[in-house]
């Protein structure tokens, strides 16, 4: 229907469509008034509570996909290249708070607002179901399209001044084009390329007793919930329990709460978190080499990560021992990789729920393809990258990076016959400057070098056997099992979950002040058998997802 628009349509629909280089000052409340019940008179929770401070966060591409999809129906596609988020301190969504919109990002999400608008109402049953009314006939069309949609958009009710804003903009362009519908689709494509709808609004305001402590009002309680439990934006139950100022008590919160969590929306919540938590986005470009490995293909990366997603929120969302991702039989495989994996299955490219051998070495995620390719060179398996993952990742434990003078490449098979990566490994225990962190990681990688750079088992390398022993902390093993079973137990496991956890629903590290939040936060977990989902339903009743320190 509608292209780019031309230089005198710009001009008459006014700057502020296209200008959305927002870096960080909004009115959390955008003018909308205050309709939020006001917080309790005294909370000791609250007043002792020392929590970071909270940030701006922009969408992430999953995240703004995702929304698109909810607010403009199933058949709505981005197909504006967007550029690829930005991972800090291990998640996006810690980069989403920290990274301003770049001239270029803003120019795409312009493009793709633009296009997204065109998409629906150059087809007219998707744009009268969107719009609900008749533009062309009913003079308070557009204003109840507007309201509706913009709050929907944004997360919050426009203030009057956004209102009068948008429906400028839409009369604007009805009366240069001669068409109301043109006048909504440059409304609807204004209000998605609006700092309101690209930027999560979580600031909060000084709280009424403890000025020092931001509370988050009822939207952004809202937002901050869909986000964590869908990855999406709030549906209008959610947004309708904000308003009532339900979301401001407990039991209000805690209600909508498990209404997401038992939504089917909520497995793409959880395979979000898993995606970022496990690294998993890096299958998406394998870097081996098919001379070395011929099972490499363009899909294979995309399924292994899609493997692990399912396994992981299958587990989250069974409510079983999240512990139990160390050492299950169970998993998701497609043809592809069940070749990888020796299994015979009769899926095609759609995945099928399988049990690995119960007297195999592949077990838990530790025997997943996602984990072992993922952490492993262009041309071989690493002890050391697989070792340093799990230190780093699953324990929360911090290993620094080699000398910068130091050489990191292992030796070459030599004229004296070859040798096994354990045995080329040796040459870190005998360079000072190495053997410190390699004796931290290479012992636990080691236990995994039954499987090669791209996943697949093996009992021998070069002709020689392989010997997968190893030590975690103080316990032996001797095989890839005895390793998953190890890491189970060990005492960083769930701490470590909690605090990835709790990052990623705030989108920030944890402050000192709140490491007593978060002991208290894996005391609670054991308490509930290690259930990921009830932990979810902790985080939220906990004071920092509904509190923050002064916005930065």
């Amino acid at each position: 229907m509608l292209g780019a628009p031309s230089r005198t349509l710009t001009l008459l629909l006014g700057a502020s469509l296209f200008a959305v280089g927002c870096t960080a000052k909004l009115d959390p409340n955008g003018g909308a008034g205050d309709s939020i019940t006001p917080p309790p008179a005294r909370d000791p929770e609250v007043e002792n509570f020392n929590g970071g401070p909270s940030a701006l966060r922009r969408l992430t591409v999953s995240q703004y996909k995702n929304t698109i999809r909810d607010l403009l129906g199933d058949p709505s596609s981005v197909t504006t290249a967007l550029e690829p988020d930005t991972v800090l301190s291990g998640f996006a969504s810690i980069g989403a708070s920290r990274m301003a919109l770049s001239p270029l990002v803003t120019e795409q999400f312009e493009t793709a607002a633009l296009e997204l608008a065109k998409q629906v109402f150059a087809d007219p049953a998707r744009r009268a179901a969107l719009v609900g009314c008749d533009a062309s006939a009913d003079s308070n069309c557009s204003e109840r399209f507007v309201a509706s949609f913009g709050q929907r958009a944004w997360r919050r009710p426009l203030s009057p001044a956004e209102l009068s804003r948008y429906l400028a903009i839409a009369e604007n362009a009805r009366r240069a084009l001669s068409d109301p519908w043109a006048g909504l689709e440059y409304a609807l494509a204004g209000l998605l390329q609006s700092p309101h709808f690209l930027y999560r609004v979580e600031l909060g305001t000084p709280d009424a007793r403890t000025p020092q402590v931001y509370r988050l009002d009822d939207f952004e309680v809202a937002t901050r919930l869909a986000y964590l439990a869908w990855n999406s934006t709030p549906d209008d139950t959610l947004l309708a329990a904000a308003a009532a100022g339900e979301l401001s008590t407990e039991a209000g919160l805690l209600r909508e709460a498990e209404r997401l969590l038992g939504s089917p929306r909520a497995e793409r919540g959880l395979e979000n978190f898993f995606d970022e938590y496990l690294q998993l986005q890096r299958l998406l470009e394998l870097p081996q080499l098919p001379q070395f490995f011929p099972q490499v293909s363009p899909t294979l990366g995309a399924a292994m990560r899609s493997e692990t997603q399912r396994f992981m929120s299958s587990l989250a969302l069974s409510g079983g021992d999240f512990r139990n991702a160390l050492d299950s039989r169970t998993t998701y495989v497609n043809r592809e990789l069940a070749a990888l994996y020796g299994l015979t299955v009769t899926a095609g490219d759609e995945f099928a729920r399988v049990e690995l051998p119960a007297d195999g070495m592949r077990a838990g995620l530790l025997g997943q393809a996602s984990f072992l390719a993922g952490n492993a060179h262009a041309d071989a398996a690493s002890a050391t990258l697989r070792g340093k993952f799990i230190r780093e990742v699953l324990l929360c434990q911090a290993i620094p990076p080699p000398p910068p003078d130091v050489v990191t490449t292992l030796p070459e098979n030599t004229a004296t016959g070859p040798q096994t990566r354990r045995q080329k490994l040796q040459i870190h225990s005998q360079v000072a400057a190495c053997a410190g962190c390699h004796q931290v990681m290479d012992p636990i990688g080691l236990g995994l070098e039954n499987f090669d750079g791209i996943g697949a088992f093996r009992t021998h390398e070069y002709g020689l056997p392989i010997d997968a022993s190893g030590e975690l902390d103080g316990v032996a093993f001797s095989n890839p099992i005895q390793l998953g079973q190890a890491l189970k137990q060990h005492p960083n496991l769930p701490n470590c979950l909690v605090r990835s956890l709790y990052r990623y629903a705030t989108g920030r590290l944890e402050s000192d002040g709140e490491a007593a939040l978060v002991s208290e936060l894996e005391a609670e977990l054991g308490r509930v058998g290690y259930d990921i989902k009830k932990l979810l339903m902790s985080v939220v009743d906990s004071v920092g997802f509904r509190y923050s320190g002064a916005p930065q």
